[in-house]
């Protein structure tokens, strides 16, 4: 398929190399600039997609700058990447640049789609450092924060695959991988619980009960150290049972539905729904729905039915919903009732959309899938105006470890709190979701977010905090949707 041949690691000898000290070289000779912004708007380029406006460009790296000064700048830096070994893949025109990826070998992309093929042991070798280590543009603070989310967000997706692979070693009974993995996601987060409770089991089931008792106290030392709380019952409950030489209890990774088999096209979509990308991602999962098995369709129509719902193609999504709808899986039919019953809401169907909620909500408990319990409980927040269901949402949603209901749960709280005027506790609810969506790299939500937060900061009085919020807002949905989806503008709660 198109995509997949775009993600593919080419036949180029152009590698850019942006995790750990970023590199550009051409077999094997390093490509190297005058400036470090040169790097910097390529890194920027690559990881970004698509044409980004010279507006944007300029603003971002020569912000203290007068405009036509920050653009001559730019002019300037972009001649000298078009004069280099990158010169054959760099457009760019009056309006806007682009890096065409097609001949390029670039780690991050390569990572993520071994990622996407289920390649977890070959990701994590891939893996060399964080992004753009020790890296830094001092003057250009807003390069620097789209550095740290995107850092933040490789770092979770290497932390999920160093997770699987613990368990994958553990079950191969090849328990000094395991326990290398396991040590390695440590490093990455060392207050990690999940982390620490796989090396003591491992530990356990190497039989070395004395190292497994070190790691529980080790964990518990760095949370009273670090964040002054104690280890969660689930770690103390796993200690006693080692204490006690019982056998540990298996905790896995969460598993997708049986319907949720996924394919390189569906996890390329999955990519571009991130990052806003919205007619790539309906091109990989209409390729994906071609050649899935139909046990997986139904999963793929929802997803392709949540891009038209982003962009406010309300036919269509419902259309592709419906067909999810259509699913022998009591837990996908209740997750795709709950999206269509927000689809309802959004074009002011009041009570078709709570009819949707609350069927949605019945399958969930028929099911007893806590996911779809999580979103129907979110959903039905959102229409009937009750907190107890977004409160319910955020505790199901936590339980799970599932961030993107947890953000859901968390923006849809405080828009409650605000609209009880109580700006106070809707403040450090809109933060947190939206720290914790930057870390997703959902940059419509990122958006919405932001400019949700800048309600709250101005109805606490704080004015040019506010401003800097929707500033940031205003940047996203452009980039997104611009003046061609007005809908994408208008994204407040999901």
């Amino acid at each position: 398929m198109a995509v997949r041949k775009a993600l593919r690691k080419k036949a180029g000898d152009l590698r850019i190399a942006l995790l750990g000290s970023p590199r550009i070289e051409r077999a094997g000779r390093e490509v190297t600039f005058d400036t470090r912004k040169a790097l910097a708007i390529i890194a920027f380029l690559a990881l970004e997609g698509g044409r980004q406006p010279r507006e944007r460009l300029a603003a971002m790296f020569w912000p203290e700058a007068e405009t036509e000064r920050a653009r001559g700048a730019l002019r300037r830096t972009l001649s000298a990447i078009r004069t280099s070994d990158l010169g054959d893949h760099l457009e760019a025109d009056t309006a806007s640049a682009f890096l065409r990826v097609e001949r390029l070998s670039i780690d991050v992309l390569e990572f993520r789609e071994l990622r996407a093929k289920g390649d977890h042991a070959r990701a994590v070798a891939a893996y060399r450092g964080d992004l753009l280590s020790g890296f830094a543009l001092r003057d250009a603070p807003e390069f620097e924060e789209w550095t740290h989310a995107q850092a933040r967000a490789l770092r979770s997706e290497l932390a999920e695959s160093l997770e699987r692979l613990v368990h994958a070693e553990r079950d191969a009974g090849r328990l000094g991988r395991a326990l290398d993995h396991a040590r390695r996601w440590l490093e990455l987060d060392p207050l990690n619980e999940a982390a620490h409770r796989e090396a003591m089991r491992v530990h356990a089931f190497a039989g070395d009960r004395s190292a497994a008792i070190r790691q529980y106290h080790e964990c518990a030392q760095l949370l009273d150290r670090d964040l002054g709380v104690a280890p969660m019952d689930e770690t103390v409950a796993l200690y006693d049972s080692i204490r006690e030489g019982k056998p540990p209890r298996e905790e896995r990774v969460s598993a997708p539905a049986p319907s949720s088999v996924r394919n390189v096209d569906e996890a390329v979509g999955d990519l571009y729904t991130l990052h806003g990308a919205y007619a790539k991602a309906v091109e990989s999962y209409t390729s994906a729905l071609a050649a899935a098995p139909a046990s997986a369709r139904a999963t793929i129509e929802r997803k392709l039915a949540e891009v038209f719902h982003r962009r406010g193609e309300w036919e269509q999504a419902e259309a592709h919903y419906a067909r999810a709808a259509e699913s022998d899986d009591e837990r996908e039919r209740a997750r795709a009732l709950a999206d269509r019953s927000l689809v309802a809401h959004r074009r002011g169907e009041a009570d078709r959309a709570l009819r949707f909620a609350r069927k949605a909500l019945l399958l969930a408990q028929s099911a007893r899938d806590d996911r779809a319990l999580a979103q129907a409980h979110n959903i039905l927040g959102i229409i009937s105006g009750d907190r107890a269901h977004l409160e319910k949402a955020l505790r199901l949603a936590e339980g799970l470890g599932d961030p993107a209901v947890t953000v859901a749960a968390l923006n849809n709280l405080s828009l409650a709190h605000l609209r009880e005027a109580d700006p106070q506790h809707a403040l450090p609810l809109a933060e947190r979701a939206l720290r914790e969506s930057e870390a997703l790299g959902d940059r419509h939500r990122e958006a919405a977010l932001h400019n949700n937060l800048a309600d709250v900061l101005r109805a606490l009085g704080r004015a040019e905090e506010a401003m800097r919020q929707l500033k940031r807002a205003a940047t996203l949905f452009s980039e997104i949707g611009g003046a061609r989806e007005p809908e994408v503008w208008k994204l407040v709660e999901w």
